[in-house]
């Protein structure tokens, strides 16, 4: 029963933070990308040098 409980719970509190406050889960969004967008290019640099 835990199993089915914690993904809808997360769900349903994820779409209720997006409505309520959508602006605020929009930078949420934007800095989450931003470091996903920092690690991509430290990581293509550690390749770049490993490679050189």
């Amino acid at each position: 029963m835990s199993r089915l409980i914690w993904p809808w719970g997360i769900g349903l509190f994820i779409i209720f933070y997006a409505v309520t406050s959508p602006g605020s889960a929009a930078d949420v969004v934007h800095s989450a990308v931003g470091a996903l967008g920092g690690v991509a290019n430290g990581l293509s640099d550690f390749v770049s040098q490993a490679a050189a």
